[in-house]
């Protein structure tokens, strides 16, 4: 059964841009990854601090190897200086 991942993610104020960047730059090594279902960013409309990435993997060991990914551990160090606040929801589809 999949995995959905939901990541709020926060923007230090005057750094959402410079975030935003950063995680557009996953988009391609992640969705070329064999255990990729679904890999999608978008920000709030009405606060542009708020970025959200929608994510969907095969399975739990899909999602391990995505973080221990070289993309994905270049993403932590480079986004660190931009990243306010960051809540992972992790969820299985019920039907």
């Amino acid at each position: 059964m999949s995995l959905t991942l939901i990541a709020i993610i926060r923007a230090k104020p005057g750094r959402a841009d410079s975030l935003q960047q950063h995680l557009h730059d996953m988009l391609a090594p992640s969705r070329a990854e064999a255990g990729c279902l679904q890999y999608d960013l978008h920000r709030d409309i009405k606060d542009a601090d708020l970025i959200y990435m929608i994510e969907q993997w095969r399975d739990e060991d899909a999602l391990a190897e995505h973080e221990a990914s070289p993309h994905f551990q270049a993403l932590l160090k480079a986004s660190e200086p931009d990243l306010a606040e960051l809540d992972i929801r992790l969820m299985k589809r019920i039907d």
